[in-house]
């Protein structure tokens, strides 16, 4: 499959990264981000990357809205084993109880695509963001194949064993967005 239009912008970052300049992205209200891929155009795995990218960029707002209740738990989560040394910064997060308060807290930075050596013929999307409750490891949001959230954990470009879904973070089954 040639290169689409979308991701004509791609550079070569590193030895095992290629860039694109920022795409919109309508799972974030058309914010712009780039999206990073660990696989060369010219490779084999090229289509199902590519696939899997565009697939997750015909996601719209309402994916996201599904995917609210699994980031609210992390945040949960995250107030339940962290002191944030600010009282007031703790009941305001403790309070957030709708999607669009939850949303308000998480900046998106930036997409990657990769092929992790547990399943190589099979793409994921991460979603790197940056929740204030989670400054230092931030949150991804990892997509199989663009469409199904399996996971939710730090920003990394490596994913745990997701076969155990009493692992922390692990979506069971997963949750799939695609509206179609």
């Amino acid at each position: 499959m040639p290169l689409h239009p979308t991701f004509s912008s791609m550079t070569f970052r590193d030895d095992l990264w290629w860039v694109t300049a920022p795409v919109p992205v309508s799972f974030f209200d058309g914010q712009a981000l780039a999206f990073n891929f660990e696989t060369d155009p010219e490779s084999e795995t090229w289509d199902a990357a590519q696939n899997a990218a565009l697939t997750f960029l015909h996601l719209t707002a309402k994916a996201r809205e599904l995917t609210t209740p699994y980031v609210l738990a992390d945040l949960r989560f995250s107030l339940e084993v962290t002191s944030y040394g600010d009282e007031e910064y703790e009941e305001e997060m403790a309070a957030i109880q709708t999607s669009e308060a939850l949303w308000a807290q998480v900046t998106p930075q930036e997409v990657w695509v990769i092929f992790p050596s547990t399943e190589p013929e099979t793409p994921y999307v991460l979603l790197v963001t940056e929740p204030s409750w989670e400054q230092e490891h931030g949150l991804q949001l990892v997509l199989r194949q663009g469409h199904q959230l399996v996971c939710l954990m730090p920003n990394e470009p490596h994913l745990p064993d997701l076969s155990d879904p009493q692992r922390q973070g692990v979506v069971h089954p997963p949750l799939e967005l695609r509206s179609d």
